[in-house]
């Protein structure tokens, strides 16, 4: 959290609104720092009411109240599993949300914790408790009685995954791009869609892999660490109803394909080709001690990994540039080249580890 200077008179006139929500009067409450936004995102106040601290959160406005209504439960539930989820103040109704003209608002509890970093303290413990967290999330959800919550199929597994391939394919025709650069971008999104269409043919088989109600973003900067591990989980607005597998992929990838530090915010590939094997080999097992797979779902990891690819490549590996407005001046061309000869990389350290991943994933389970 970083101390926030005084806040415009925009931002106090809409947090004025948010508390009435509450029936917290000025004076019973204070501003005293803010959550910093990501890139393209917002940062989100902290206030203190009687010494306790809280975030406000606006949902996106994409979702709906029944959105909400489904979410916190979710978060309610996982919170009496053990996770660490931050709880939500009630209104004096006794809901968690209130709608006001800008938006769906919560007060969300603050959990203290540090970011994670590829190369911070403790880094290697820090990753097996995130993979080990994942696993209990998932198991806690199996008994989570909700009706499945779907995302419309515009924005199913294969949906984003095509959605991603056609915006990196976007992003090569942007204009004043090195030529270089836009040939780098465009066999990106080729050997994506072809990699896309066999994974689905192996995932969408019958009968599938288990479903059950994920995080939907489940990667470092939606977690904080302390001593014991994971101190809090955020970020519920991607939840759904989906293949487990596919949300262990995509976490997998950014846990062990991408370099978390504190000085650019952007997160670059972490080796030189593909992912590091032996992170790989230690989220796999740590999460595999928590959650097993089910019958044949191990080998479907790789497939999962090809349709979790252009989603983490766009919106992590390169996201300045597929977002480049998000971003101050053009990026490196140098640098540029170097990321996207590593996504030419991605596919043959693929297809050489498909069988080590899926054996690694058994054997803790195993073990």
């Amino acid at each position: 959290m970083h101390p926030g200077p005084d806040e415009p008179r925009t931002t106090q006139d809409e947090l004025m609104v948010v508390m009435s929500a509450w029936q917290l009067k000025p004076g019973t409450w204070q501003v005293v720092g803010e959550v910093p936004a990501r890139f393209g995102g917002e940062a989100r106040p902290v206030i203190a009411i009687g010494g306790v601290r809280f975030v406000v959160r606006r949902q996106p406005p994409d979702l709906t109240e029944n959105d909400a209504r489904f979410r916190q439960a979710f978060m309610r539930h996982l919170t009496d599993a053990g996770l660490p989820v931050p709880s939500l103040l009630p209104r004096p109704d006794g809901t968690t949300y209130g709608v006001v003209e800008e938006g769906i608002y919560e007060l969300q509890s603050w959990l203290d914790g540090q970011p994670y970093l590829s190369d911070g303290p403790a880094a290697d413990a820090k990753l097996a408790a995130a993979a080990a967290t994942l696993g209990s999330l998932h198991q806690a959800s199996a008994g989570f009685q909700w009706q499945p919550h779907l995302w419309p199929e515009d924005r199913s597994p294969t949906a984003l995954a095509t959605a991603y391939c056609a915006l990196i394919r976007q992003a090569a025709g942007r204009e004043n791009l090195p030529a270089s650069v836009t040939a780098g971008l465009e066999r990106v999104a080729e050997v994506c869609d072809a990699r896309i269409e066999r994974a689905v043919e192996a995932l969408e088989a019958r009968p599938g892999p288990p479903e059950l109600h994920i995080h939907g973003d489940y990667q470092a900067h939606n977690l904080t660490f302390g001593p014991g591990g994971v101190s809090a989980i955020y970020d519920f607005d991607a939840a759904r109803w989906s293949r487990r597998v596919d949300e262990l992929a995509y976490s997998l990838l950014y846990f062990a394909g991408a370099r978390w530090d504190d000085a650019s915010g952007l997160t670059p590939p972490l080796v030189e080709d593909g992912l590091d094997i032996a992170l790989a080999r230690g989220f796999l097992s740590a999460y595999g001690h928590e959650a097993p797979p089910a019958e044949e779902e191990a080998r479907l990891l790789a497939d999962a990994l090809a349709l979790a690819f252009p989603i983490a490549f766009a919106n992590g590996l390169a996201e300045d540039l597929i977002f480049p407005d998000d971003f101050e001046g053009a990026p490196d061309e140098e640098d540029a080249l170097a990321r996207l000869h590593w996504a030419d990389t991605v596919w043959l350290w693929l297809d050489r580890y498909r069988g080590t991943l899926a054996e690694t994933w058994e054997a803790a389970a195993e073990g």
